[in-house]
């Protein structure tokens, strides 16, 4: 949990447009509001979770889907599973399908017979 606070943290000093200081703009009514989703282990922000968090995926599926969340057999970052049998996230599974094409057809070109 703190883990995902701080990379949470981060993100909305990075990516948030009502960001300023610490304080929450759009809470602002003349006083200076704390930022709310930046004290909480929970979400409670809808533009953190519609807006912030799409911008780091692997953060969303810590945060949002636990359920479906599987680490990636490759670089071991964790991601959702679209499917039962997902072994590795996107970024690597076109590296890793790419590296077992050509192992494959590297076999299959040695098994000839001459």
């Amino acid at each position: 949990m703190p883990k995902q606070r701080r990379k949470a943290n981060a993100l909305i000093r990075k990516s948030c447009c009502n960001y300023d200081g610490g304080n929450c703009i759009a809470l602002d009514d003349g006083e200076p509001c704390v930022c709310v989703q930046s004290i909480s282990y929970s979400l409670c922000c809808t533009w953190f979770r519609d807006w912030g968090l799409p911008g780091s995926p692997a953060l969303q599926a810590e945060i949002t889907s636990p359920k479906g969340l599987k680490r990636c057999a490759e670089c071991g970052t964790p991601f959702l599973a679209k499917s039962n049998r997902a072994k590795y996230c996107s970024n690597c599974a076109s590296k890793v399908h790419r590296r077992q094409k050509t192992a494959s057809d590297r076999k299959r070109r040695s098994n000839t017979n001459k």
